[in-house]
């Protein structure tokens, strides 16, 4: 049945990300269902659910965790009712607790710790253009890191100085290639010239040769970053980090609007956007003392 039900959420457009942590969710959700009334569960019941956020505050789940939940279970209903095993939508809008993004959130790096991680990257002794051009990319494009390992050859368009994305459900968009980026892909691709590859991705490994023309595995993202985050002496670097980097810079600093962020990184929602949205103590406290 999880098969069917992760086939369901590819077909939905939900990313990899997405279905894969919805069918841990909705497996919890199973034993809880089990381990509470000796049964299997068959249909999904408001009142369960209920009860079920009622257990995960009791165990101190955060609001942000139980809303995720909600909405594995949601899809899980919704697939219920497409198979015809269920013929009503359980879940209710109310069941979502309510949270109130705090203005002091996440940390970024700074620019002093941007700059370390450009200047380690480009003097790698293997694939120094490569990492550079990633790392630009992540920096100035905001792109995901499934994102970024798919970007094709002919997703490239250098002098008209944008790169055409396939994002989360299956959207297009077109991402604009800053100066910085632009330098860093004229060396990469220049470089790429001379490689015995053929691939017709962006960035290739050292065994892409002889892969069928596949792309990078998401997972290269973290191990690139990793390699740098000890060099850079920047704690938990990782590619979301990155793009709560760029969407905070392109509105504090490159001057952004708010709907400009959301269309370059690919959110459907400003809400969205705004969780990426990085304001220190320092900055707030800076702007209360204007008062």
């Amino acid at each position: 049945m999880l098969e069917k039900f992760i086939e369901f959420m590819k077909n939905n457009g939900l990313s990899e990300n997405t279905y894969n942590s919805y069918c841990s969710d909705v497996k919890l959700f199973k034993k809880y269902y089990i381990d509470s009334y000796g049964e299997e569960l068959n249909k999904i019941i408001h009142a369960d659910v209920t009860m079920y956020i009622n257990f995960l505050l009791k165990h101190s789940s955060s609001p942000k965790t139980i809303n995720r939940k909600i909405a594995a279970i949601k899809q899980y209903n919704l697939f219920l009712i497409d198979e015809g095993i269920q013929d009503n939508l359980a879940i209710l809008e109310k069941d979502y607790i309510k949270i109130q993004n705090t203005m002091i959130n996440k940390t970024i790096p700074t620019l002093q710790e941007i700059n370390k991680l450009k200047h380690f990257a480009c003097r790698d002794e293997k694939n120094a253009k490569r990492d550079y051009c990633f790392i630009s990319i992540f920096i100035y494009g905001g792109l995901r890191e499934s994102e970024i390992v798919t970007i094709r050859l002919v997703d490239i368009k250098l002098e008209e100085k944008f790169i055409n994305i396939i994002g989360k459900g299956n959207k297009f968009r077109q991402v604009v290639i800053n100066n910085s980026m632009y330098d860093a892909l004229s060396e990469y691709l220049e470089e790429r010239k001379t490689m015995n590859v053929d691939s017709p991705y962006l960035f290739v490994g050292q065994k892409t040769t002889g892969n069928g023309g596949k792309p990078l595995n998401r997972n290269f993202c973290n191990r690139l970053l990793n390699k740098y985050k000890h060099l850079c002496g920047i704690d938990n670097l990782h590619p979301h980090m990155l793009r709560a980097y760029f969407c905070s810079n392109a509105l504090h600093n490159a001057g952004y609007s708010i709907d400009q962020v959301a269309n370059q990184a690919g959110h459907s929602s400003l809400n969205t956007t705004k969780g990426y949205l990085v304001s220190t103590q320092e900055d707030l406290i800076s702007l209360s003392n204007k008062l």
